[in-house]
């Protein structure tokens, strides 16, 4: 036999045995599908211990201000990335938004700014999470004004569970 004979009767012969011995059926599929969701639990396990830490770490409360009561958090936060300066975060910061990027968070935050709210900011958290802040007071009565105010205003679009009182756990923040 010539060798090009030889070779097509080769090739013919594996790619007989290649669509004959690895068909896909429902039992392949179901044991990738059932590994690749296994591997990805394992690993979901171990993130979700460091970031269950942190956000056990947060405290939920509720301000009350002359009869209203505003949710409110106490979290351990750090200034993200030159938004603003530790001195200007006061005891009350009113948070409208977060993120798990800081474009998006910035990118609000530009936007607050650009519609009346020029003091805005971000705050970073350890998972990290990205609160876009509106306004930042030490007066209760100002945050109660700042939060009915907010909540009004069309420009700013706010979704559950925002607005809420965030107070930062330490100072000065970093």
């Amino acid at each position: 036999m010539k060798l090009t004979t030889r070779l097509t009767i080769f090739a013919m012969t594996a790619l007989a045995i290649g669509m004959t011995s690895c068909k896909t059926n429902e039992s392949n599929y179901r044991a990738a599908y059932e590994a690749a969701k296994q591997k990805n639990e394992e690993s979901r396990g171990i993130e979700n211990t460091v970031y269950e830490k942190i956000r056990n770490e947060a405290v939920n409360s509720r301000l009350i201000v002359d009869g209203d009561t505003i949710p409110m958090m106490t979290v351990n936060v750090k200034i993200a990335q030159s938004t603003t300066t530790p001195e200007q975060v006061k005891r009350y910061s009113l948070v409208i938004n977060q993120f798990k990027q800081i474009f998006n968070a910035r990118s609000q935050m530009n936007r607050l700014r650009e519609n009346g709210y020029p003091d805005a900011f971000v705050l970073e958290t350890g998972e990290p999470l990205y609160y876009v802040v509106a306004a930042t007071t030490d007066d209760s009565e100002e945050a109660k004004k700042t939060y009915m105010k907010i909540q009004k205003d069309k420009s700013v679009v706010i979704r559950s569970p925002f607005p809420w009182l965030l107070i930062p756990a330490t100072f000065p923040m970093k």
